[in-house]
This record gives C-alpha cells, structure tokens and sequence, in this order.
C-alpha cells in the first residue's frame, strides 16, 4: 500500500493472532485491543494467585507482533508439559513477572514490547480484569469466560453477555479506535474473545465516534456451547448490537472447504462450518478462500479444547488490505 494505514484489531485468541501474522509482513500500522476477561487455564490460575490481568491473549498478540529473536519468540509460547509449571507458558509467567516488577499490567506489557521489539501496539482493552457472565435463553446465568466456552453438559442458547464488575477501557484504546483507519472484528470466539471487548464502557462509545470502515471477519465454524447452528447472519447481527447505532460496512468470509477428515473431526465435537446467508443483508460481502492448509496440532500439557482448523494469516491480511484499498477509492472518487 502506498501508506500506512492505521488498522485496529479487536478480540484475543488465535483468531487476532491469524490477522496479526499476517498483516505485520504489508505497511500497516498495527494496533491489537484484548479482551481482559479469561479465566481459563494457565491463564486463570495466574490471574487468581497473583491477581494480574490476563496474560494469555496478550502474550500471543505480543509474539505475533515481535521483530525480535526467534528463540525469545519460540521461549515465549513454550508450554511446561509436566511438574510444576505444567500447562504454563514461559511467555504468561513473564507477564507475570514484568506487571509485578513495573509495579502495573500496563507498564509490564509496555516494557515487554520493547523486550520483544514489537511493531505496533499491544494493548489491553481494560487496566483490570473483569468477569464475564451469559445468561441464557432459560435464565440460566454462566459465571466465567472458561465455563461459558467450554460447557460440560447440554445449554440453552445465550441470550447476552455482560461484565462484573463493569470495568472502563484503557485511554490508549480509546485513542488508537478514535485515531484507525479501519476497525477489524474477530475472527473468534464471539461470546468469550469479542464481546468482551465491546462490553468494557467506553469502547462501544468509542466505535461509535470513530467515523471510518468497520470489518467483521467470519469465524469459519461455530462453537459448541456458544454458536450452535448461528449462520453468517446471525454472527453480524449480535456484533452490531452491543455496536449499536453504528453497524458492520463489511464483512470477510471463507469460500472455500476444508478436507473431509477436518470436516469430520469438527461435527464429533458439535461445531460445522458457518452457513453463509449473508445474501439476506445490507452488509458488503467479499468472499475468498481463507483457511490455512496447515492443522493446528495440539500442544502437550495444554488443558483447554482449542480450534485446529483456523484461518490462513497471509489470505486474511490480503482480503483484508483489498477491502482498505476498495475503501480509500471510493472516498477519493
């Protein structure tokens, strides 16, 4: 691209990691706003013994975005497969480690950006971290990002979400949404890594003021627990409400299938591939191959369930620049 463009990803997990990787190799000025609500994991038994924010999507969002050493890079998503640290990553105890040391999370992530020699910005949605609730559709209220995601008998479906306590967002976050050139959805988790997000006050308000391109990529399956059988439409119109009044201008979705076998592995688990119905709405679609030929393996020592089939990290940052490119055109006209 001729300039840079000032590109705003909001959510955390793999997802926000595959858009990321891939737009760090194009001229984009790269901000990642993330979600400070999980609970799970080695994650959650950080946060509960030294009550520091969430270290685990923040880790991953720094390694996507660093320049520095591959040893460093590979140190930091290493994953303790026994004894003590067993299912730590070295990457979320020296998050750990630099909040207590730079005497707050903020400043830790900042000096590990500069460690990492990160190129853009990692910034945490909130300065503390908050509990995310669902209440489904029988009333039925859900403590805990962990427990929403990972249901372990049958549910109704959500009906909403919501933080307790309520926790206000991070100036620098208001300030990279107000200063982008476009604001970038997902892909993920849409209950337990982008809605919290838009739940922390002031980031919804902060949407709504920013007068540029707003792209929701599409989750290329549904969830067990979370998005049973949501179409393509039915992703969009949750997003736009906790976006309310402003909406999507633009979505990005997979158009191409995956293997049979993968196909397979997923339906024994109760997800599928999101049907695509977005014909029925007003948003602008562009459809394209995005998913990665490459299976996530899983890790050992890791005990949280996580997607294996996920989107390509170079055909996500094309589709996406495409869209911006399209955009600028049309203003200039």
């Amino acid at each position: 691209m001729d300039e840079e463009s000032k590109i705003v990803v909001l959510g955390g997990g793999t997802g926000t990691v595959a858009v990321l990787s891939g737009l760090k190799q194009h001229n984009a000025d790269l901000t990642a706003i993330v979600t400070m609500s999980d609970n799970g994991g080695s994650t959650g038994i950080l946060r509960n013994e030294y009550g520091v924010l969430p270290p685990g999507d923040i880790k991953q969002c720094l390694v996507a975005l660093s320049d520095g050493d591959e040893l460093l890079r590979q140190m930091m998503t290493h994953r303790f497969p026994n004894g003590p640290f067993r299912g730590h990553t070295f990457g979320n105890l020296m998050l750990t480690t630099a909040e207590q040391v730079c005497g707050s999370a903020l400043l830790g992530v900042q000096g590990l950006q500069r460690i990492l020699r990160v190129r853009g910005n990692v910034i945490p949605v909130s300065s503390v971290a908050s509990n995310l609730f669902a209440e489904l559709d029988d009333g039925t209220v859900v403590e805990g990002e962990d427990a929403i995601s990972q249901p372990t008998s049958p549910r109704t479906p959500i009906s909403r979400c919501f933080l307790d306590p309520v926790v206000h967002a991070n100036p620098d976050a208001v300030k990279a949404i107000h200063e982008a050139d476009v604001i970038i959805f997902g892909p993920g988790d849409l209950y337990t890594s982008l809605i919290p997000v838009l739940l922390v006050d002031g980031i919804a308000k902060a949407i709504a003021e920013s007068n540029v391109l707003r792209v929701l990529i599409m989750n290329l399956t549904t969830k067990p627990g979370e998005t049973d059988g949501y179409p393509a439409s039915r992703f969009l119109s949750v997003i736009q409400q906790y976006i309310a009044p402003v909406v999507i201008h633009r979505v990005i979705t997979n158009s191409a299938s995956p293997s049979t076998e993968v196909l397979d592995r997923y339906l024994k688990v109760g997800s599928a591939l999101v049907y695509d119905d977005l014909e029925k709405t007003n948003v602008d679609v562009l459809r394209t191959p995005l998913v990665s030929e490459k299976i996530a393996q899983p890790i050992k020592g890791d005990v949280l369930t996580r997607s294996l089939f996920r989107h390509d990290p170079e055909r996500l940052a094309n589709a996406i620049l495409s869209v911006l490119a399209k955009h600028k055109k049309n203003i200039t006209l």
